[in-house]
C-alpha cells in the first residue's frame, strides 16, 4: 500500500509541471457585471501572466449559485475548472436547499479574498430620508413600494427580517429579486425600484445616482454618509442581527486537491502571488476590489461559521 501511495506521489510530482497546460474556466454563479463578476475578471487578468495559459469566463445565474456549483462538480476533477465566485451567501444558501446533494466539504476553499457589508439605497433624488420613513410609508400604502433584493442573499434574509421584526406583511411591497448586482443597480438609478438593498462596494460606480440610507453593519463606514441599521432603527427600540455580506474567493472541488495535490499547490501559488503583488494591490483598490489573503484553513472555517447563521434565517429565502 505504501508503494502505491509513493508512485501515487511520484506522479503527481513528475506531472506537476505539466500543469496548466490548456485553458482554464472559471465558473461565476452570478450575473455579468456584478461585483463576483468583476473580481473574477480582474484576477483573470494577473492569474493568465502567472499561469501562462488563457482563463475564461462563464457565468452561470440560474438558480442562485446552485447550478453553478452543480456545473463546477461535474466537471473533471483535474483543476481546469475553478469556481470564482460569491460563497457567502450563495453557495451556503445553495447548500441549505432541501433538494442539494453536496455540502460545503465537497469544496476546497483556496482563499477569500472580499469581505462586504450591505446598504440600503434609494435613487438620489428619492423623497425617502430614512429607513424609518420607509417602514412607514409601507405601513400607510400597501403595494405602492418596489424593493430589489439579490436573490437568496444576505441583503435577502435582512431584509425580510426587518419586515418581520416591525411585523408588516411580505404582501404589503412589490419584491423584485435580481441574480446579477449591475441590473439591481441600473433599476434603482432608472426608477424601476424605490429601494434596494445590495453589496456597498460594488456600488461605489454609482455613488453619484444614489443615496445610502444604513450600513447593515456594526459599524459606520467611511465610505458612506450613512447611519448603521440599528443606529437607523434605535428609537423603536428594534434591534437587528447583523447578517455577513457578501464573501467572494475562489475555490476547486475537493476531490481535485485529493487526486493531484501537486497541481492544486501550483494553484494555490498562483494565486497567492498574484495578490501580494503591489501592482495588482493597487489596481483592485483604485475598482474597490478586496484582495487579501487568508489561506485555505480561515477562509474555511469562516464559511462554516457563516451557514450556521445563515441557518437561522433559512426560513425566509426558501421556495
Amino acid at each position: 500500500m505504501k508503494i502505491i501511495f509513493l508512485l501515487f506521489i511520484l506522479y503527481n510530482t513528475i506531472f506537476a509541471n505539466d500543469y496548466p497546460n490548456k485553458p482554464i474556466e472559471l465558473i461565476v454563479g452570478l450575473g455579468e457585471g456584478g461585483s463576483a463578476d468583476r473580481m473574477t475578471r480582474n484576477m483573470v487578468l494577473f492569474l493568465e501572466e502567472e499561469l501562462g495559459v488563457k482563463l475564461h469566463v462563464k457565468n452561470i445565474k440560474e438558480n442562485v449559485s446552485l447550478d453553478a456549483a452543480k456545473y463546477v462538480l461535474n466537471q473533471k476533477d483535474d483543476g481546469y475548472t475553478l469556481f470564482s465566485s460569491a460563497f457567502s451567501p450563495y453557495l451556503l444558501t445553495a447548500i441549505l436547499r432541501d433538494d442539494t446533494n453536496f455540502t460545503l466539504k465537497d469544496f476546497e476553499i483556496i482563499n477569500l479574498q472580499w469581505f462586504e457589508y450591505d446598504l440600503f439605497l434609494v435613487n438620489k433624488d428619492s423623497k425617502f430620508k430614512t429607513i424609518l420613513e420607509i417602514l412607514e410609508y409601507i405601513k400607510k400604502h400597501p403595494k405602492n413600494l418596489n424593493v430589489g433584493v439579490m436573490n437568496k442573499s444576505s441583503s435577502h434574509i435582512t431584509f425580510k427580517l426587518l419586515l418581520e421584526k416591525f411585523n408588516i406583511p411580505m404582501q404589503n411591497i412589490n419584491l423584485k429579486l435580481f441574480s446579477g448586482g449591475r441590473k439591481a443597480r441600473e433599476s434603482l438609478i432608472n426608477s424601476e425600484i424605490d429601494l434596494l438593498v445590495i453589496a456597498g462596494q460594488g456600488s461605489e460606480k454609482y455613488r453619484k445616482k444614489i443615496k445610502p440610507l444604513a450600513v447593515i453593519s456594526k459599524k459606520r463606514s467611511k465610505r458612506w454618509d450613512a447611519p448603521t441599521l440599528n443606529e437607523a432603527l434605535y428609537e423603536t427600540g428594534v434591534t437587528m442581527p447583523i447578517i455577513n455580506g457578501s464573501i467572494r474567493g475562489i475555490a476547486v472541488s475537493k476531490k481535485f486537491k485529493e487526486k493531484y495535490p501537486n497541481r492544486y499547490r501550483i494553484l494555490k501559488n498562483a494565486i497567492k502571488k498574484v495578490l501580494a503583488k503591489r501592482k495588482v494591490q493597487s489596481s483592485f483598490k483604485n475598482k474597490n476590489i478586496g484582495y487579501l489573503w487568508i489561506g485555505s484553513k480561515n477562509s474555511t472555517k469562516i464559511l462554516e461559521d457563516s451557514i450556521k447563521e445563515f441557518k437561522k434565517y433559512n426560513y425566509l429565502i426558501k421556495d
